[in-house]
């Protein structure tokens, strides 16, 4: 009887995890190679005529580099969680790196399709400037450096499971060199 209850008990908890503490942090390795721009190179092809060949659809090198990093706040709330420090541990550091010094980064919050429009709007844009305090605050990144904004559920990573905790996220995009 004890040992189904600590499984139930077991399962619960499971489920309850929020998709940050579900996945491991990023290192500062990963998020620089996400936000470092990488060269362009042509592709070298020669003719594609219809021979059976499938052509899939690539990365949108027209994108800027950016990263989605699951970041634990409070319960609605813009207070960082005590697991978030590790993941802008590794983001703040990634930013000093030389090979990132000279970007400037937008930090946009993002949340779930679950509640009203506007307190989403507003949370996220909350949860973008904590974590961009957070980053001058605790390594000295230069304010200049960082944009926050927040988007609330109007851009859902995966719009079809709209309350999904993946649509929950902090997005670091490198927007070029500052001045």
């Amino acid at each position: 009887m004890r040992m189904m209850l600590a499984a139930c008990v077991a399962a619960a908890l499971a489920a309850a995890v929020p998709p940050a503490a579900a996945q491991t942090a990023p290192g500062s390795e990963e998020i620089i190679k996400k936000l470092e721009p990488q060269p362009r190179t042509r592709p070298r092809s020669r003719s594609l005529k219809p021979r059976g060949v499938k052509v899939e659809e690539g990365p949108n090198i027209d994108a800027p580099p950016s990263i989605n990093l699951y970041i634990n706040f409070e319960f609605n709330s813009d207070k960082l969680g005590t697991d978030a420090q590790i993941v802008l541990r590794n983001l703040g550091q990634a930013l000093k790196d030389q090979r990132l010094a000279k970007f400037r980064f937008t930090i946009a919050g993002h949340t779930d399709a679950v509640g009203d429009a506007a307190y989403n709007q507003t949370l996220s844009e909350r949860r973008a400037k904590a974590v961009q305090d957070y980053l001058v605050f605790h390594y000295g990144i230069d304010v200049q450096r960082l944009k926050s904004v927040g988007y609330g559920k109007t851009r859902l990573l995966d719009a079809a499971k709209p309350t999904d905790g993946v649509n929950r996220r902090v997005q670091i995009v490198n927007e070029g060199e500052g001045s």
